[in-house]
C-alpha cells in the first residue's frame, strides 16, 4: 500500500475508533479514579503556578497531567524521570545555547544532533521518558538562547522551565499520594474484620511487578533510523525557524520527538505504520481541541471559574477516552494535552485563542516536516550490527 493509502486508512481507523469510544461511553471505578486524579492534579498545578507567579503556567499544567499514571508506582517513576530529564536538559541547553546561538552553521546541526540522540536513546531505554524530557528541554533552552544572546537570560529561562515542571510534577505526586495512601489509611482505621477483608482485596488488585518492569532495548537499526529521522526533522525545523521565525517551534520539535517513540522489538522497516498512526491521532486530538478553543474561549471571557470548569471537563473527557479500549487512546491523550494548552495560557486566564492556536500550529508544522522526512527515508536501508561472538 502506498503511503497516502496507508494515511487514508489510518485516518478512517482513528475516526471510527473515536466514534466507537464515544458511543460506548461507560464509566468504571478505575477510569473515574484516573480522571479525577488528573483533573485535580492539573487544577493544583495551575493554582500553584499562579501563586508562584510562573510565566508559563500551561507547562506546569501539562506536567501535572503527563506524569499521572493509572498506578501510584508508575506516577512516581514517571515523576523522577521527568524531573531528572528536565534538569539535565536545562543544564545542557544553558551551557550550549549562548555559545551556539549566533553561529547558525553550528546551532542548527547541534539541535538536530540533540534530537536524534534523544530519540535513539529513548527507544528501548529503561529511562525512555527521561531521555525524551532531557532532549526536549535541551532543545528548547538551546533554541531560546539564540534569541536571548545572554548566559544570564538563558539560565533564567532554564530555571523557570525546571520550576514549571517541578510544580506540575509535585502536584501530580501529591494528588496520587492522597488517592493511594488515603484508602489505605481509611482501611487501617476501620474495624479489624473490615480492614482485613479490605487488605485482602487490595492485595488481589495490586499491580504486578511485570507492569513496572522497563521495556527491553529495540534493535539497533530501528533506533538508528528513528534517531536519524528525528535529527533531520529537527534540523529542518530549526533552519526554517531561524530564518523565517516560524511560530510554535517548541511544539513542533516536541512532536518530532514524541511520535518517533515506538514499541520495542520492531524491525526498522516496520516502524512507519505505528509512527504514522501516532501522527494521525496526535493531529486528530489537537484539531478537536483547537476547534473547541475557538468556540469556547471567547465565551469564557477570561473568567477564572468558567475557564477552570471548562478545563476540568476537557481533562476528564480526554482521560476517559485515553483509558478506553476502542483504539482511540492516543487521541484522548493528545486532546487532553492540547486542551490544557488552550485553556491554560501563560500566566493568566484569557479569552484570546490566538496564543494557543499558534502552539497548535507548531504541532501541525512538526507533523508535516516529519512526514516529509519519513517519506524521503522510507527506502533507506540500515544494516544490522554483527552479532557479538562472545554470546
Amino acid at each position: 500500500m502506498t503511503p497516502f493509502g496507508t494515511l487514508a486508512q489510518l485516518c478512517r481507523t482513528a475516526i471510527f475508533a473515536l466514534g466507537r469510544e464515544l458511543a460506548a461511553w461507560k464509566a468504571s471505578r478505575a477510569r473515574v479514579t484516573f480522571a479525577a486524579e488528573a483533573v485535580l492534579s492539573v487544577a493544583l498545578s495551575v493554582a500553584l503556578a499562579n501563586a508562584l507567579g510562573l510565566s508559563d503556567t500551561w507547562w506546569a499544567a501539562i506536567s501535572g497531567f503527563a506524569v499521572m499514571q493509572t498506578s501510584f508506582a508508575g506516577s512516581v517513576q514517571r515523576a523522577v524521570h521527568r524531573i531528572t530529564g528536565t534538569v539535565i536538559g536545562a543544564a545542557l541547553g544553558t551551557m550550549l545555547g549562548p555559545w551556539l546561538g549566533d553561529r547558525p552553521w553550528l546551532f542548527v546541526p547541534a539541535l538536530g544532533a540533540i534530537g536524534g540522540i534523544a530519540v535513539y536513546r529513548a527507544n528501548g531505554s529503561k529511562a525512555a521518558y527521561a531521555w525524551i524530557l532531557g532532549g526536549v528541554t535541551a532543545l528548547m533552552v538551546t533554541y531560546e538562547a539564540h534569541k536571548f544572546a545572554s548566559v544570564r537570560a538563558t539560565a533564567l529561562f532554564a530555571a523557570l522551565r525546571v520550576a514549571e515542571v517541578a510544580v506540575g510534577t509535585f502536584a501530580c505526586v501529591l494528588v496520587a499520594s492522597v488517592f493511594h495512601f488515603g484508602p489505605k489509611w481509611y482501611r487501617k482505621n476501620r474495624t479489624p474484620s473490615d480492614a482485613s477483608s479490605a487488605r485482602a482485596a487490595g492485595e488481589s488488585t495490586a499491580p504486578s511487578a511485570a507492569v513496572l518492569t522497563s521495556l527491553p532495548e529495540s534493535v539497533r537499526p530501528t533506533r538508528t533510523l528513528l534517531g536519524l529521522q528525528a535529527a533531520l526533522s529537527i534540523t529542518i525545523l530549526a533552519s526554517l525557524t531561524y530564518v523565517l521565525h516560524l511560530p510554535g517551534f517548541a511544539q513542533a520539535m516536541v512532536t518530532a520527538i514524541a511520535v518517533l517513540i515506538v514499541p520495542p522489538g520492531l524491525a526498522a522497516d516496520r516502524t512507519r505504520q505505528p509512527v504514522m498512526e501516532k501522527m494521525v491521532q496526535r493531529v486528530a486530538g489537537c484539531m478537536i481541541a483547537g476547534v473547541l478553543a475557538v468556540v469556547l474561549l471567547p465565551l469564557m471571557q477570561g473568567q477564572a471559574v468558567l475557564c477552570m470548569l471548562a478545563l476540568s471537563i476537557g481533562v476528564w473527557a480526554g482521560c476517559h477516552v485515553q483509558t478506553g479500549r476502542e483504539g482511540a487512546s492516543y487521541v484522548g491523550r493528545q486532546f487532553t494535552i492540547a486542551f490544557i494548552m488552550v485553556f491554560v495560557q501563560d500566566h493568566h486566564w484569557s479569552s484570546d485563542p490566538l496564543p494557543a492556536l499558534m502552539r497548535l500550529s507548531g504541532i501541525l508544522i512538526g507533523i508535516a516536516v516529519l512526514a516529509a522526512v519519513m517519506l524521503a527515508t522510507s527506502r533507506l536501508y540500515i544494516p544490522p550490527m554483527p552479532q557479538d561472538a562472545s554470546r
